[in-house]
């Protein structure tokens, strides 16, 4: 035991305690977020099957509009990390009050965007009452799309610090209170109205705006404001804006990409039937869950490379980059074999009070779609190391242009597998699969490749 606790407090670049340390509070943050999503869908489930299939689609499509503007302003980490790295404080502040001014014009521009997701939704050749409860679901999302961009700068400037404590503590409150407003406004209990899958939208927008409101009031304590000095810099930058938006929308164009194929690929699945669709769901859901630690890994790589990149010492940053792959390959062995062993257990969370007939067909099809995501996991690893390295380090543009390019093939590849050849719901999943293990491919080669070496953000 005293080992362990040795190499948690070891402070050597590129070793495992220093980027636990980091990647922990970020893990515990994401997975909260991810059981957040998961409480919200196994609430919808037990409310009916048509909520539970139209909860994911409509999430996504809400997510990849909102998610290019995230991933904008949530560049604002490496910013902060990089001049955090020089010890250039002031420039912290600046940084900062550009993500957040930023992403509040980006929420006008969200809001609307409304129109153009309902007509997507449309398109779809989904059942027509569970068409009714996208809508419902996407609409509230979107309109209030701005408050998780701005919420994504707000965090970004204490993660970039290295003080993800922060961050996890804001957000497991926020997380919290989700999951409590989400059981009583969609099963109306204690007083709500019974609201059904507006009830989960509803208590994301409000859990949503207690989480802003915690940030600024931490932000304008008299310790956090006196040594940043936030309140004299507020303001809008024209030089520091630009650079955010040089780097940032590609950042944005790419983690945007990614979740549009997704959506793409959601809406092909629901094509085939809607059983293949909530089946499709409830995978997606628990991928989720395994995706959030890894991301939290490679959240802290990409805060580590942008500090190393900032004091000029990148190796450090590779050697940190190697840590978080050997790290994150401990833990998908682990969580693979019990989804490969175990599927039943998963999938029962789903079950609700009384197993229907399409409850049992859908988690027929559910077990074999957990056996592909066990090898799905291996190329999101690689996905996440290599990318968040390299985005850590400026290179934005490979990113959103490997990112482009991956997401057509799914696109693609996902209409010719059901739309053309009429392929079941196996075919589509190991097609996403093999999507996954290109896009940690091609990061992979970018990364020892070097060329990320030569690009300086602050200039």
């Amino acid at each position: 035991m005293s080992n362990v606790f040795k190499i948690l407090k070891s402070d050597k670049p590129g070793s495992v305690g220093l980027l636990l340390r980091i990647a922990i509070p970020l893990i515990i943050t994401t997975s909260s977020a991810s059981l957040m999503q998961f409480t919200d869908r196994m609430f919808l489930s037990w409310y009916s099957a048509d909520a539970l299939a139209a909860c994911l689609p409509a999430g996504l499509i809400s997510f990849s509009m909102v998610s290019f503007f995230m991933g904008t302003c949530g560049y604002t980490s490496v910013f902060v990390a990089n001049y955090y790295g020089q010890k250039r404080y002031a420039r912290l502040s600046v940084a900062l009050w550009q993500g957040v001014l930023v992403g509040a014009f980006f929420g006008v521009i969200i809001a609307a965007l409304v129109p153009l997701g309902l007509f997507l939704i449309g398109l779809s050749d989904h059942a027509p009452e569970v068409k009714i409860l996208e809508k419902q679901y996407f609409t509230i999302l979107t309109l209030f799309g701005g408050i998780t961009i701005v919420n994504n700068a707000l965090a970004g400037f204490f993660s970039g610090q290295g003080r993800t404590a922060v961050t996890m503590t804001v957000n497991i409150i926020g997380n919290i209170l989700n999951i409590l407003l989400s059981y009583v406004m969609i099963f109306g209990k204690y007083g709500f109205a019974e609201m059904g899958i507006k009830g989960a939208a509803w208590s994301t927008v409000i859990s949503g705006v207690s989480v802003t409101v915690i940030f600024f009031c931490i932000l304008f304590s008299p310790k956090i404001n006196s040594k940043f000095k936030l309140g004299r810099l507020f303001g809008f930058n024209k030089q520091a804006a630009w650079r955010l938006i040089k780097y940032g929308l590609p950042n944005g164009f790419g983690f945007a990409m990614d979740i549009f194929s997704f959506s793409v690929f959601a809406f092909f699945v629901g094509n085939i039937d809607k059983i293949s669709l909530a089946a499709s769901n409830i995978v997606m859901t628990l991928q989720s869950i395994v995706f959030m630690p890894l991301m939290g890994l490679a959240i802290a790589t990409q805060i580590l490379m942008g500090q190393y990149v900032g004091r000029k010492q990148p190796d450090f940053g590779v050697k940190t980059t190697k840590t978080a792959l050997k790290t994150g390959a401990f833990y998908v062995i682990c969580i693979t074999a019990a989804f490969y062993f175990f599927p039943h257990f998963f999938t029962g969370f789903f079950e609700g009070n009384v197993i229907t007939e399409d409850m049992r067909l859908i988690q027929r099809q559910t077990v074999p779609l957990l056996h592909l995501l066990c090898i799905f996991t291996w190329g999101d690893l690689t996905y996440l190391c290599f990318g968040d390295a390299i985005r850590g380090a400026g290179d934005t543009k490979f990113h959103m242009k490997a990112m482009t390019f991956c997401g057509i093939l799914l696109v693609l590849g996902s209409w010719l597998i059901v739309g053309v050849f009429g392929g079941g719901i196996i075919a589509a999943w190991s097609w996403i699969t093999t999507y996954a293990w290109l896009t940690g491919i091609i990061m992979g080669w970018r990364f020892f490749s070097g060329k990320w070496r030569n690009i300086d953000i602050t200039k």
